[in-house]
């Protein structure tokens, strides 16, 4: 494990540069795009949402990408307000950020397939262990402490997943 590359907790003299929030909602803007045009689409998909009080296959993900895209959107408007009030000014991602963010990436690909070996739940805790572990050790510098964050949390998510899915919407997960 590589060491931590942020100050483990302490707040940092410069806040991120506006430019920083434009480019994350530039990335999650094309996310939501192709998101939308993969659900759009698709005509049986679409059709779904008109199935009487079943809301259909579809409304799940017009559900998250709806919400992804409001996401997107205030990052967008809190990103142009910092731009038009600060200036360009401020630290960029530091040179080690961008090795976590392609680790994400190929630990999301992973996770694609992963779930078609293993299952969804499995995979997605292992996933989400993983992360949240090595967020909060990044954070905090504290080995211990992050393993069993990450546990907690990775245990959660999968209880509210199985909980909401499989329970309340009867939508299996496997």
């Amino acid at each position: 494990m590589t060491q931590p590359t942020d100050t483990q907790g302490q707040e940092e003299s410069q806040p991120l540069s506006p430019v920083v929030d434009l480019g994350v909602a530039i990335l999650f803007g094309v996310i939501c795009a192709a998101g939308w045009f993969s659900v759009l689409s698709g005509k049986r998909l679409m059709a779904s949402l008109d199935s009487g009080l079943d809301p259909g296959a579809a409304f799940l993900p017009v559900v998250v990408l709806g919400l992804l895209s409001l996401g997107t959107a205030l990052i967008l408007i809190k990103g142009l307000y910092r731009l038009a009030t600060q200036g360009r000014g401020g630290r960029s991602i530091e040179r080690g950020d961008h090795g976590s963010a392609a680790a994400l990436l190929v630990s999301m690909i992973l996770l694609g397939g992963g779930v078609a070996v293993i299952g969804f739940l499995p995979a997605t805790f292992i996933f989400s262990t993983a992360w949240t572990a090595w967020l909060s050790w990044r954070r905090t510098g504290r080995p211990l402490r992050a393993a069993l964050v990450g546990l907690v949390l990775g245990v959660a998510l999968c209880l509210f997943l199985y909980v909401t899915f499989v329970s309340i919407l009867k939508v299996p997960l496997a």
